[in-house]
């Protein structure tokens, strides 16, 4: 498992920082992809868990709702959140109409899916898209690997005190707290080297780094015990097997959008 695991990790990594790194259309479309894919591992949980979730809808809405984060100075998102309000709503009924059992259920699981993807997942593109944007990317992004990492280390080390033992029983506070540490100094580190090859003024520095890797390390983990949450339900193992080693997509990007997130708005408000 660890031997597969590390061959993935080699293989994507260089992929993904040459993908961050030319960004614009082609960075978009892999965005995208992703979170369509996310979004069919979403859709396989819930009806696992009694929703029949719309395929269809729901890939629309995710792909609207992130367009609609993704640019924010476009004004999208609100058009895209009443199009697929409005889309699931007349689906939902099209289908109670012929039938079916639980259109409140169909309706909410949809919704959520295609809005906490989509919505989430279109900060991947926003913080790209900020002024040196490129460096932002390759802080917040490597700040939940470097969190991550250091949970698990400290947590197989000397983890004793089980922080979620109904959602995830490996995760320890040692590990949380380790990872907290972890993350905020080497992300502090890397934000400083990439201030020296940015442009003049892009407002990295190591002060912003360890605000942000303490943040990510802190707040992020939301998104994985979210996940967790909802395959523990429907007791699955991981969200697809796409990815050998590692489980499915949205295992590896849970955190991701919730860091995404963070990253953009903490950026865009304070710093640039």
């Amino acid at each position: 498992m660890l031997r597969q695991r590390t061959i993935v990790a080699i293989l994507i990594v260089p992929a993904a920082v040459v993908l961050v790194r030319l960004g614009g259309i082609i960075y978009l479309l892999i965005v995208l992809a992703i979170l369509v894919t996310a979004a069919l591992e979403y859709a396989r949980m819930a009806r696992a868990a009694g929703a029949e979730v719309s395929t269809a809808n729901l890939i629309i809405g995710v792909i609207v709702v992130a367009l609609g984060s993704a640019f924010p100075e476009q004004s999208w998102l609100e058009p895209a959140l009443a199009f697929f309000l409005i889309l699931t709503t007349g689906w939902e009924a099209f289908k109670f109409e012929r039938g079916a059992r639980t259109p409140l259920t169909n309706w909410a699981a949809t919704l959520a899916g295609g809005c906490y993807l989509g919505y989430l997942g279109g900060f991947l593109v926003a913080l790209r898209e900020l002024p040196n944007g490129f460096w932002w990317t390759m802080t917040v992004l490597p700040a939940v690997w470097l969190a991550d990492t250091g949970a698990y280390v400290i947590g197989s080390l000397i983890g004793k005190h089980r922080m979620t033992p109904r959602l995830s029983p490996k995760k320890s506070w040692e590990g949380f707290i380790g990872g907290g540490v972890l993350g905020t100094i080497i992300t502090a580190l890397i934000a400083s080297g990439w201030g020296s090859a940015s442009d003049p003024g892009s407002g990295l520095s190591w002060q912003v780094g360890a605000t942000l890797g303490f943040l990510i390390a802190v707040i992020s983990p939301v998104g994985d015990l979210g996940i967790s949450m909802f395959k523990r339900q429907v007791q699955f193992k991981d969200t697809g097997s796409l990815l050998a080693g590692h489980g499915g997509v949205l295992d590896r990007v849970d955190s991701w959008l919730v860091a995404a997130a963070i990253g953009y708005f903490y950026i865009n408000w304070f710093v640039v």
